[in-house]
């Protein structure tokens, strides 16, 4: 922000009030997910790719991952490795980074297993900004953890 801000001395100031802001909006983000999770601290999820490291770390959750796309229906192999990992690995939740194929969101149901969807939110997304992202990514959390 200060390189930034060398550049236009003259909005030093609307630089960090912004950033005044965005740090305020994420660290109350933050706050929620940590007494969310707090709920529910050892709550096995399955994450359908493995990108969630960071949240599991962040959060201490306990997160096994798959490499499944939200829009495509995994093969019966697939299904079977899933089966075999629930056996050990008694996830009740998974987190999708888009909305699972309803196929696979039926399937995972008569599992026992819910969908969620939490959005790393690695492009610019078509309505919004990151922020109503992440705040409906936090939504969303509150369907495992409640």
């Amino acid at each position: 922000m200060v390189a930034l801000s060398d550049k236009r001395p003259g909005r030093r100031a609307l630089y960090q009030t912004g950033f005044e802001a965005l740090e305020k909006d994420l660290l109350a983000l933050d706050e929620t997910v940590k007494k969310l999770t707090a709920r529910k601290p050892n709550e096995p999820l399955v994450a359908s790719h493995p990108v969630y490291q960071y949240l599991a770390r962040r959060y201490g959750l306990e997160l096994e991952s798959v490499m499944w796309e939200p829009d495509e229906v995994p093969d019966d192999g697939e299904w079977a490795a899933l089966r075999d990992l629930l056996r050990r690995y008694p996830a009740r939740w998974m987190l999708w980074e888009g909305d699972p194929s309803p196929v696979s969101a039926e399937r995972l149901k008569a599992m026992g297993v819910g969908s969620v969807v939490f959005s790393p939110c690695s492009n610019r997304p078509t309505e919004g900004d990151f922020m109503d992202v992440m705040r409906s990514n936090v939504g969303n959390l509150e369907v495992v953890f409640r």
